[in-house]
């Protein structure tokens, strides 16, 4: 950890990016698991797979499904509380139908909630929600708030189930997490569009953020935030590549490109309607975020337990040439407001 005078803050810190594949979801009656189409396997040497016909995902390790593996990664890093979210891969490794996929989802978010619920308040569950229906998704979601069951929302950039997460059908959804306060975290699948472009092994590099600034650029290129304001959109590795270029979507007014509605509308100015973490995974790179959108607007996180994720996230934001009132937004105070409570 980088020692900038940022001690109080160490031990306090919110990430709000993490994943798991909990070991609660290895342990599910099998009967349930088979409704889904999902076996686990075990091998000789102890690692943990799961199987769909031919589809196999895995080896899963313990820093990605154990509890007590993450809280000490945690304290080594002074992270009070982490928010987590299913392991990107777990809605992409393998083809469910609806039914299928339902069941699934729901499983995978019965294993986030009970791995939070073991953890002493420690792990804040972020769940997926099917999207095939927005308005069956938005019913879902109010139950869950209802139920005091989350923190927030985590969702593909691309859903396969659905179209846009920016086009109108996905409105009834959006009016609900707007209504209900959800703060909904967008990240990229491992399957999004950018994989079409781009090679395997620059998927962590390019691909990620493509996938996350196309949907971003679309929902402000669609005035989403004029229809609804509230919502609360965290970006995740620092907004992909929005905030570093987004002088070229303004080039689009210039060019008379843009839809009439919003025409002349600086999109420099509405990129502060999201949030954004700071898993840009460097220090300049966060200073620069925030000179882009300020320092209410981000939020820290790390990516763990990848390897590419950020091993240092407090350290970080401690290193960045920023205020201690603005470290200490970022690490803790943010996240605090933004939570659904």
């Amino acid at each position: 950890m980088s020692n900038t005078g940022g001690e109080s803050i160490f031990g306090r810190a919110i990430d709000v990016h993490g994943h798991m594949i909990p070991q609660q979801l290895f342990e599910e009656n099998h009967n349930r698991l088979e409704s889904a189409g999902v076996s686990v396997e075990k091998s000789p040497t102890g690692e943990t797979f799961l199987l769909n016909g031919d589809h196999r995902l895995g080896p899963i390790q313990a820093g990605m499904s154990s509890v007590s593996k993450r809280l000490e990664w945690m304290d080594e890093r002074g992270i009070f509380n982490q928010w987590v979210s299913p392991g990107t891969g777990l809605f992409t490794w393998t083809s469910f139908d609806e039914s299928q996929a339902r069941i699934w989802y729901e499983l995978v978010n019965s294993s986030i909630l009970e791995a939070a619920k073991s953890s002493n308040g420690r792990l804040s569950p972020l769940v997926a929600l099917y999207l095939g229906d927005p308005e069956r998704a938005a019913a879902e979601l109010k139950n869950m708030v209802n139920d005091n069951k989350l923190t927030g929302v985590f969702l593909s950039t691309h859903p396969l189930e659905c179209g846009s997460l920016a086009d109108p059908p996905l409105w009834p959804f959006w009016s609900a997490v707007e209504r209900l306060g959800v703060p909904v975290m967008l990240h990229p699948p491992t399957n999004g569009p950018s994989c079409q472009i781009t090679p395997v092994v620059l998927q962590n590099i390019t691909g990620r953020l493509i996938d996350t600034t196309s949907i971003a650029a679309e929902m402000l290129l669609n005035d989403f935030f004029s229809r609804f304001p509230n919502v609360k959109i965290i970006l995740v590795h620092g907004g992909g590549m929005l905030p570093y270029q987004i002088f070229r979507m303004d080039g689009l007014n210039r060019a008379g490109l843009v839809p009439q509605s919003i025409g002349g509308r600086a999109f420099t100015d509405d990129i502060r309607n999201f949030y954004y973490d700071t898993v840009a995974l460097d220090s300049i790179s966060l200073e620069f975020l925030l000179k882009r959108v300020g320092a209410g607007k981000v939020l820290l996180g790390s990516d763990a337990p990848f390897t590419i994720a950020d091993p240092d996230p407090v350290g970080r934001v401690l290193a960045a040439e920023i205020t201690y009132a603005d470290q200490e937004d970022i690490c803790c105070n943010n996240a605090s407001r933004l939570a659904l409570h």
